[in-house]
């Protein structure tokens, strides 16, 4: 019985020790892009939406990971790429170890037809990001949409971009929709989504959750942020988890890592959205 338990024993350790290792040095770097298609009968263009976010650059999460995050973004060939905000982890902490710069040249290299498109995440608030966050974004060629719409005439679809909802001035306003025209709701947090109603076909696109960053039953869950909701990531559908009709939502489990330096069956992802007309 001794030498079972202490097989046992070691058998358990070295799963754990197999577990911590993958979760550490290989799942953070199995980038990928997951592809969705969503279908509208509005008048619209067809439209390919390329969507990153929680990046996290820092400590846990070294920017010479962007060189990947744009390569695979450009094989995509976007009409649109969307930032989801929360670019840097801790930028008082971190900012000696950054190269801004390179970090600048390789987001600015990624490309899209018709823009580029970012809101402010919480992590570009706090920890001194705030003061450097949307200059730095617009350096990189994109517009930071702060509680605005634009509409892209190409399309016939309007993008609307809501404020951090823990540490900014989110104006829910925005998400009470007027016209009947495909919205593209992009927030940080994706407890913003109960806010959206109205006219129109609306997709809401979110991060903040990383999934919980370590997926395990029972135990995710209790590891999401403030400003989640009991959305955790993927697709929801109108009505689903406290969704209202008008809305559809898919959340992303993000690229980098926060508070500690693991991905566990939470693999980094770039999410390619398809919005096309339906047919007939």
């Amino acid at each position: 019985m001794k030498k079972r338990g202490k097989l046992f024993g070691a058998l358990l350790l070295a799963a754990v020790l197999l577990a911590a290792g993958y979760s550490r040095y290989m799942e953070p770097e199995m980038l990928t892009v997951k592809e969705i298609t969503v279908e509208t009968d509005r008048d619209i263009e067809n439209c390919k939406v390329i969507f990153f976010t929680d990046t996290h650059f820092g400590k846990l999460y070294d920017e010479s990971h962007g060189e990947k995050i744009a390569e695979l973004i450009n094989q995509r060939n976007a009409d649109i790429v969307v930032f989801g905000g929360d670019l840097l982890d801790n930028y008082g902490r971190d900012r000696d170890l950054l190269d801004m710069a390179y970090l600048q040249k390789v987001l600015g290299g990624i490309k899209a037809k018709e823009g580029k498109f970012a809101v402010f995440g919480n992590h570009d608030y706090g920890g001194g990001a705030f003061r450097i966050y949307e200059e730095f974004m617009e350096k990189c060629g994109f517009l930071v949409l702060v509680n605005e719409q634009r509409t892209l005439e190409k399309y016939q679809i309007d993008i609307i971009g809501v404020d951090d909802y823990l540490l900014g001035q989110a104006d829910y306003g925005l998400c009470r929709m007027q016209s009947d025209r495909f919205h593209l709701i992009i927030s940080h947090e994706p407890v913003v989504c109960k806010f959206v109603e109205g006219l129109g076909d609306n997709l809401a696109l979110a991060g903040h959750t990383h999934g919980g960053q370590v997926s395990v039953p029972f135990l995710t869950d209790k590891l999401l942020p403030p400003g989640s909701g009991q959305y955790v990531k993927g697709y929801y559908t109108s009505g689903e988890d406290g969704l209202g009709d008008s809305v559809q939502m898919y959340v992303s489990s993000g690229i980098g890592m926060a508070k500690y330096p693991f991905r566990f069956f939470n693999v980094p992802e770039i999410i390619e959205i398809t919005i096309v007309k339906k047919d007939g």
